[in-house]
């Protein structure tokens, strides 16, 4: 989302942290939530998640990639904004997966993204660079 686009910035403002883990040596995507109970959400089969990104400008900091994590059920409707580092946003395109964690690093919740507009290997990489000439 650019930054014209953002009509509130208030809405913007980070509400979780992200953090990296390694299992057996492959990096896992996760955001630690110390607030939501995901019993009710595992199950449930009107779950919708959606994950849309944004370029956010502070003055200090410059600019900022961050995105908006929106989980919804008929009954509830939680919404994450983080700002991740690179390694973060090349583990969710690449394993397609974000983990929920509490502070024990405790899984609570996973979802699968899809990401199949991203470009993910040398030889889509070249068709693409193809493309655009």
């Amino acid at each position: 989302m650019p930054l014209d686009k953002m009509t509130n910035t208030e809405d913007f403002i980070p509400t979780h942290k992200s953090i990296i883990l390694h299992l057996q040596g492959k990096p896992v995507a996760c955001i630690i939530d110390t607030q939501n109970n995901y019993d009710e959400i595992k199950d449930n089969s009107s779950l919708r998640a959606s994950l849309t990104g944004f370029l956010n400008k502070d003055d200090e900091l410059g600019l900022m990639m961050g995105f908006q994590l929106k989980i919804k059920t008929d009954e509830q409707f939680l919404q994450f904004t983080v700002y991740p580092n690179d390694e973060f946003i090349e583990t969710v395109i690449f394993d397609e997966q974000i983990f929920m964690i509490n502070e024990k690093m405790d899984p609570l919740f996973h979802l699968k993204i899809n990401t199949d507009q991203f470009v993910k290997t040398k030889s889509e990489f070249d068709k693409f660079q193809k493309m655009i000439k």
